[in-house]
This record gives structure tokens, C-alpha cells and sequence, in this order.
């Protein structure tokens, strides 16, 4: 048991001593009968504030001259490790180590022993630094070092230690996060900086940020386009907040992706230091939008926590803006949806059905819009703090990877008996929270200090700003990173199972009460066979930031990589009639795809291509009367524009029999992917309308429901070759008769890949 002193001030015990310790750091001084005293005749003082996660150098500056210094848990150097700067007369650059953080040692109070009863913890840390003398005799000195963003702490997404100052029954799991703290620990030579963000531009498509907000002002960007005052960067003001508080929703995206750092304020995003351009997508067409987006100077990525749900069609000009989007290698992050559990009929959803909750099945097929079945787009689930998909992640074959989501917070009471678990910590607004409906009034977390933030956002409009942040950190590394590369990129460094045994999937099947056999409601994991393993619930895993700047940086040392710096090619199945009936129930359908030629109409020939993204165009399918259940005849009958009454019995018919359609898909080497299952709701051929409508029967202008390319992510770098042995293949299987002919009209395959 050790004894220290201070003005006759004497403290005694381990417990004290850490208390101690950080209560005042190097003010300490020696007693006389001391020769290793802490801080016994040495002062060391913060010159240049550096950061404890980052590492972002602290230059030190010594009371006296010294032969050497050293720390217990830290780097010391003459040299600035980032910038090369030489330290002056008794200066000194130290860096805490990555290696304190790799352990997740620290425990769920920020506290750890480093066996000489100094504390460190993720809002501060004392070091113990060893001072030489000039005669050679050696002193103990203790220095703490703050965390220069308060909140940090309490963002489980970023550094995961199981803190929980939220109070949830349920504390988050310990290392189930980003992985960012080394992606921040890369030293970028030749520019003289580490990787925050710096010269990378994001768009934030979604409600109105905030642009007066204390963490993201400094981070707003105007791109100087004209004619875009209505809808780029046009601020939040409180009437909107007090007409609807959830508007606050682009401005806590924003935060995830790239809220200030090291400035004394809240938290943190991952790509602190990128800059951030506001799209409104409520206050002006989807085209204007993306239109503005492609005039831009400076854009690498865009942020899109918005989706349409059973709403499905198709629009030329918006697919077209997307398609440009991809060639001018602006990625495109989307939110996958939030539906998992949405089968319980509403009043905005009164057609839907809830078999999919008996079985723990997705309730709600995403590839509506044509931002959610654009096959370049990239797709985002959401994944919670205990390291298992978000309870309201929707799934999908178009997914790519997982974000971090989180669930719903202390304030938790769906379904009854729910234990609580983590949301997510970012910016809120720039307003008092007294002033609106405050998301957190309800929250133990809610303090005076913390009212610009909010400690309950979710959903996977949380999971894609976490993506897009570590994205914006990778194009740093690589600034001139194509799409391609960035997918690639994605898909090789994501975490699966195999590497996060909490993902862990085993297949998902029921007994049928309709088809009277057992169905598959889910695949789980599979590897493909081009060895990238996939499953509709995580995508290729869980996004680790770290490894994908890494191997950002290696890029042009991979030769798959490499190779993804022009567009890739694309080859559509010309074989007439590729689908038949498999049996004379007429409700079973198989097709086949072969004869693929390109835009130029040039045959595939003996050439093999990797597939990047493959989709299906099933815009042909319609129901014939028949079938084994009731909805058959009236899912298969045309609207009645004079009776209110059929056209509805005719929306829940079609709603039924999509309910029970399955789709699936085979790729030439065998893999398969479950393009949309059974019990998941979908609204295709329905007739409901599109927001623009206007309560008109006619789809408006520039609106159709062909084509409708489904995509599917689960045959990534597969070969495609014309081989009679080795076809894709896909499967219709549906309650009702299928009208083939209308089918065969439409289907053909579209591969977009690279030569071999």
C-alpha cells in the first residue's frame, strides 16, 4: 500500500490513490524524504493538445532539461510521428498507443488498473511518464490527458468497452463496433496527415441538416450550384421541429458521418473532418436532387437514409441519374429500411399481412423504388450493440454490408416484455429541446449538457451514415476510388460470421399451411463460389473501417482491385422465351438465360465474365385466375375505374398472392439467392399510387411498371460464360397461375462484369 502526501493532505488505499491521481494529476509534489517522487522536481505541461483516439501527437513541454523521457502507455518522441516537426528546447511529442485500445481492456465505468494505480478511461487518462535527468537519476511524472469530445464515451458504435449510460437491461456488447480507431491511427506521408476525412465530400439526402449546429457547422460545404436555394443546404428551422420533431433526422445522420472533433463539444462523427452538403429530398423532386448532386465540383459520396415502402415502380430518368451517378464514381449509401416487423396492417399500410411475425421472417420485400433496385447503389442493414442484425433491419438479396443501427434505448415497449438495448449517440439540433417534441425526455441520458444531441436515433438510417463515414475515410486514402473498387473494397473487409460469431445464421424455413410443404424463408450464410460469403440479413458483414482503408491504400497492389478502374461491361440474355411452366399446376415457373450481348449488340462468345451485380427484369409477371387460394380471380382482374369497392377487394387480392410468391435465383456455379421470399408483403401490380399521383387512376409522366430489375449480390465475382451446363437460372413459384407469355415478354438476365 503505497502513501502520498500534499500539504500535509495524506491519502491512503489503491482506490484513493487512483482517485487521487486524477483529481490532480501533476500538481502532485514530493515529499522531502522522497528520491522516485511523482513529479518530484519535473513539470510537464500540454503545449498543443493532441487526442487519445486518434493519436494524434500531444507536444509536451518540460520545466527542465531532460537526458530522456518515456511513458507506460504511450510513444515518445523528438519528432512529430505525423508531421515530421522537430520538438523544441525541453519538448516532446507523445502519442497514447493504439495498442491500449486494441485490448478493450477498459472496463464498463471507463476504469483500469495499469498496475501502478494510475486510471485511464475513455474520458481521461493519467499517464506515468519517466523522466532522466541531466545526473542520471529518474522521476515519476503522472499527466492527464482529457477526451477533447464529451460524448465520445457514450458512442458504443465507435469504440465498444459494454459502457452503458443509457441505462438499457441490455449494456452493449464489448468490441461490437466500427473498428475506426485504426483507420484514424493511418498516417498518410506524403500529405503530412492522418486519416480524419480531410478533402472528402459527402451529400446528405434526407431531411434538412441543421447548419447552425454547434458540431456540424464548421462541416457545411456550398457547392455554389444554381438554382438550388430551394432545396441545397436550406437549414432547419424550429417551426418545422415543432410542426414535426422527427425532421431532426438529416441533421442526426449528418453527426454519424462527419460531426466535429476535438472542439469540446458532444461527440464524434467517423469522418470528423469531411464536409457536408444538405439535400432536402422533401422539398424538391428526386431528379433535381440527384441533377445537382452530378453539377457539384467536389463529391465522392452521397448519403441517402430515405426509402419508399410498398411502393414499386420504375422511372427512366431517375434510373438514368443514378446510372451517372456510378460512372462519375460518386458512391451512393442507401438505407435498406426498417421493416423487418412491419406486417400488422395500418392505415398506411391496410393491406398488409403479419405471417412473416410467426416465424420471425422479414414482412416487407425493399426492392421498390428505383433507388432500392439500382444495382450500383449501395444497400445498408443495420446491426445493434449486441452484435445480432437490429430487430427491424429489413433483409434482402440486394444488400451489400452491414452499418451500426442500434435498437431503441431505454424507452423501449414494442413488443411487450422487449429488453432495451443501445440506440445511437449524434447531433440533434441546434434548438433547446424544451422548445419541441425532445426524442430523449424520457431518457435517464438526458442532461442540460447533452441537449443539442440525442442518445436515441436508430434504424438503418443510422447504419448507412456509419458506412458512408467509414467511406468517406477510404476515399481520403484513395481519392480517386472507383465505385467498383469501393464495393470490391467493402465486400472483402466486411466481417462475417466467421469473424463475429454473433452474426451466426442458420437457414430459416416453415411449414406451409398454403402449399402444404416446407418453405425457406432464409438461406443464411453462403459462400459463393468466387469465396465471398453473403447472406440476405448481414449482406457480405459488418463494415470494419480500419481494414478498408488499409486495404484502400493497397488497392493497386491487388490485382482484383486494380483491375476495377474502368466501368464495368454489360451483357443481357437475347434467348427468346427463357421461361416454361415446370409442371401443369401452371403456378411453378423456370427460366433459363443464355445468348448474352452487349450494348453493341456483340455476342459473349467464348469470352467469361465476373459478375459485379446481376439483375432480373420481372415486370412481366401477372396472375391468371386460377390457383389454390380464393384471391386468384380478383388479383388477376383489371381496375374498375367506376366500382371503389373491387378496386380495393382487388389491392388485398394481389397483396395476398404476392405474399405467397417466392423468387428465386441459381447462378451458373450453383450458388443460389433468395430474391424474394415467402410472407414478405409487396405491392407490385396492386395499383397503389405514387406520391406524385395525386389521386389519379394513370400512373403520372415519366412513371411505369416495367422495367423491374431485381438485384441480387450473392453471385458477386462469379463467372458467366455460355455453357449449357452451367446457365443462370431463375424460379418463380406463386399461389395463382402465372401468365408465362407475359412473363416471357419482358424476363431476360443482365450481367455487368469484367473479362476474366
Amino acid at each position: 500500500m503505497k502513501t502520498f502526501c500534499k500539504k500535509g493532505l495524506r491519502i491512503t488505499g489503491t482506490a484513493a490513490a487512483v482517485s487521487a491521481m486524477i483529481l490532480f494529476g501533476n500538481m502532485l509534489s514530493g515529499c522531502d524524504d522522497s528520491k522516485n517522487w511523482i513529479n518530484d522536481g519535473v513539470k510537464l505541461t500540454v503545449a498543443e493538445e493532441g487526442d487519445l483516439a486518434t493519436g494524434k501527437p500531444y507536444k509536451l513541454k518540460s520545466d527542465r532539461h531532460l537526458q530522456e523521457l518515456s511513458a507506460d502507455h504511450g510513444e515518445v518522441t523528438t519528432v512529430n510521428p505525423v508531421t515530421g516537426e522537430n520538438a523544441g528546447a525541453n519538448e516532446w511529442f507523445y502519442v497514447f498507443s493504439e495498442e491500449n485500445f486494441a485490448s478493450y481492456e477498459l472496463d464498463a465505468d471507463n476504469n483500469v488498473n495499469d498496475g501502478d494505480g494510475a486510471g485511464s478511461s475513455l474520458k481521461d487518462f493519467t499517464e506515468t511518464f519517466h523522466a532522466t535527468l541531466t545526473d542520471g537519476r529518474t522521476r515519476k511524472v503522472k499527466q492527464n490527458f482529457a477526451v477533447t469530445d464529451p460524448l465520445l464515451p457514450d458512442q458504443w458504435h465507435l469504440y465498444n468497452i459494454g459502457q452503458n449510460p443509457y441505462s438499457v437491461t441490455d449494456a452493449p456488447l464489448k468490441q461490437i463496433d466500427i473498428n475506426v480507431i485504426p483507420a484514424w491511427r493511418v498516417i498518410l506521408p506524403d500529405e503530412k496527415k492522418q486519416i480524419d476525412g480531410s478533402g472528402v465530400y459527402v451529400a446528405v439526402f434526407d431531411a434538412p441538416v441543421d447548419l447552425n449546429h454547434e458540431d456540424l457547422r464548421d462541416r457545411i460545404y456550398d457547392p455554389g450550384i444554381p438554382d438550388t436555394a430551394d432545396f441545397v443546404n436550406i437549414g432547419l428551422p424550429l417551426a418545422k421541429l415543432k410542426e414535426n420533431s422527427s425532421v431532426h433526422h438529416g441533421t442526426s445522420v449528418a453527426g454519424i458521418t462527419a460531426a466535429s472533433a476535438m472542439n469540446k463539444l458532444g461527440g464524434r462523427g467517423l469522418a470528423f473532418n469531411a464536409m457536408l452538403t444538405s439535400f432536402a429530398n422533401s422539398a424538391a423532386d428526386e431528379s433535381l436532387n440527384l441533377g445537382a448532386m452530378l453539377k457539384m465540383d467536389h463529391l465522392n459520396l452521397v448519403n441517402a437514409s430515405i426509402g419508399t415502402d410498398l411502393l414499386s415502380y420504375h422511372r427512366q430518368v431517375i434510373w438514368d441519374l443514378y446510372e451517372a451517378l456510378f460512372e462519375n464514381n460518386i458512391a451512393f449509401i442507401h438505407a435498406q429500411g426498417n421493416e423487418f416487423r412491419a406486417g400488422k396492417a395500418t392505415e398506411a399500410k391496410p393491406y398488409s399481412r403479419d405471417t412473416c411475425l410467426k416465424f420471425h421472417a422479414d414482412c416487407e420485400y425493399k426492392q421498390t423504388d428505383v433507388k432500392a433496385r439500382h444495382p450500383f447503389i449501395i444497400h445498408v442493414g443495420a446491426l445493434n450493440s449486441l452484435g445480432v442484425k437490429a430487430s427491424y433491419g429489413s433483409t434482402g438479396s440486394n444488400l451489400w454490408v452491414t452499418g451500426f443501427g442500434g435498437e431503441f434505448g431505454a424507452d423501449v415497449t414494442d413488443p411487450p416484455g422487449t429488453k432495451s438495448s443501445a440506440a445511437m449517440v449524434t447531433t440533434l439540433t441546434s434548438y433547446d429541446p424544451k422548445e419541441f417534441d425532445d426524442t430523449d425526455k424520457n431518457s435517464p441520458w438526458r442532461t442540460e449538457e447533452n441537449k443539442y444531441y440525442t442518445n436515441t436515433m436508430n434504424g438503418t438510417s443510422s447504419a448507412a451514415p456509419s458506412v458512408s463515414g467509414a467511406v468517406a475515410l477510404a476515399y481520403q486514402a484513395r481519392p480517386d476510388m472507383t465505385v467498383s473498387e469501393l464495393r470490391y473494397l467493402l465486400a472483402k473487409t466486411a466481417r462475417d460470421d466467421t469473424v463475429m460469431p454473433t452474426l451466426a445464421l442458420t437457414p430459416l424455413e416453415a411449414d406451409d399451411d398454403t402449399y402444404k410443404e416446407k418453405v425457406t424463408l432464409d438461406y443464411g450464410w453462403q459462400d459463393n463460389a468466387a469465396g465471398y460469403r453473403f447472406s440476405n440479413w448481414y449482406g457480405f458483414g459488418v463494415v470494419d473501417a480500419g481494414a478498408l482503408v488499409k486495404a484502400a491504400l493497397e488497392c493497386d497492389n491487388d490485382p482484383v482491385c486494380a483491375g476495377m478502374k474502368e466501368l464495368p461491361e454489360k451483357y443481357v440474355s437475347a434467348n427468346e422465351n427463357p421461361c416454361a411452366y415446370a409442371d401443369d399446376s401452371k403456378r411453378l415457373i423456370t427460366c433459363s438465360f443464355s445468348d448474352f450481348k452487349n450494348e453493341d449488340g456483340e455476342a459473349l462468345g467464348k469470352t467469361e465474365l465476373l459478375a459485379d451485380t446481376v439483375t432480373y427484369d420481372v415486370s412481366g409477371m401477372n396472375y391468371l385466375p386460377e390457383g389454390i387460394i380464393e384471391a386468384c380471380e380478383l388479383a388477376a382482374s383489371e381496375e374498375d375505374e367506376e366500382t371503389t369497392e373491387h378496386n380495393v377487394a382487388r389491392k388485398q387480392a394481389v397483396f395476398d398472392a404476392n405474399l405467397l410468391l417466392e423468387i428465386t435465383a441459381e447462378s451458373g456455379a450453383g450458388t443460389k439467392s433468395l430474391l424474394k421470399p415467402i410472407y414478405a408483403n409487396w405491392d407490385y401490380r396492386s395499383g397503389l399510387k405514387v406520391p406524385e399521383n395525386d389521386g389519379d387512376d394513370d400512373l403520372p409522366e415519366g412513371f411505369a411498371l416495367e422495367p423491374l430489375e431485381l438485384a441480387t449480390s450473392a453471385f458477386y465475382q462469379e463467372p458467366l460464360k455460355e455453357d449449357p451446363d452451367k446457365k443462370y437460372h431463375l424460379s418463380v413459384k406463386s399461389p395463382c397461375q402465372i401468365d408465362a407469355d407475359k412473363l416471357n415478354k419482358t424476363m431476360h438476365l443482365t450481367v455487368y462484369g469484367r473479362r476474366k
